[in-house]
């Protein structure tokens, strides 16, 4: 399994696809920075958590588009010959499945990595800030539930045909730059750019950052739906006929 894991997660990060997907994503974090956060969201300042929160938010649908890219390939024609070389080893259909989401697991975290430490320049250069283990906590709660529930309806997509993958992208996009608020917001970025705006201001002109029970509530369903289809994927193991 750890030889499997090592080929999958090389041919993925040397793809050509990764290495374009990587930059874009590095580039739209970098104007996210410099024309929203920069200005500070919800008249908090541009270096608070409710700001970096907001940005995670609004970079994570380029994020995830970039996984469906990567997990549609495991659904397509060539993936066929990627798989007599990967049949040599003894595994099962989940261990395969279970592989597989690891490594779009370790190339989403790269890219959050990335924008994170564009972020963490950005804050520091800009505002001399430095104060970042406050955002890790709220990043994970934005990231891990998102990444989940879209791999997992990626992979139900794939066992029916692997189009069905690309059809989700329209989804993505609209989910997360259309003007999304709510509590259900799957990203973040629109929750955390309204939110603030419905607390009182604290002593420093800003309200104290708290995260909505609401949104806890609506991260943990996102998380079990995730994992219920990946498990649902799973079980159903009879493969359904792939592109």
């Amino acid at each position: 399994m750890t030889k499997v894991f090592g080929y999958e997660l090389k041919r993925l990060l040397t793809s050509g696809l990764f290495i374009a997907m990587l930059a874009v994503n590095a580039v739209f974090a970098w104007y996210v920075l410099t024309t929203e956060i920069i200005e500070g969201i919800a008249y908090t300042a541009p270096f608070s958590v409710w700001s970096s929160c907001a940005f995670i938010g609004k970079t994570l649908p380029i994020a995830i588009i970039t996984v469906l890219l990567l997990q549609a390939g495991y659904y397509g024609k060539q993936q066929k010959r990627v798989e007599i070389l990967t049949a040599a080893a003894p595994m099962t259909y989940a261990q395969t499945l279970l592989i597989r989401t690891a490594v779009l697991g370790v190339c989403f975290l790269i890219i959050c990595l990335v924008d994170s430490l564009l972020g963490a320049v950005f804050f520091a250069a800009f505002f001399g800030y430095y104060g970042f283990g406050a955002f890790i906590i709220p990043a994970l709660l934005e990231i891990i539930p998102c990444f989940v529930f879209a791999v997992g309806i990626g992979h139900l997509a794939g066992r029916f045909h692997g189009g069905l993958i690309y059809a989700l992208l329209p989804a993505v996009f609209i989910a997360g730059f259309l003007g999304v608020t709510g509590a259900f917001d799957l990203f973040g970025g629109g929750f955390f750019s309204s939110y603030p705006l419905t607390l009182p201001v604290g002593a420093d002109g800003e309200p104290e950052f708290a995260i909505n029970s609401v949104w806890l509530i609506a991260r943990l369903i996102y998380l079990l739906a995730g994992a219920g289809v990946i498990f649902v994927c799973i079980a159903a193991r009879p493969k359904i006929k792939r592109a």
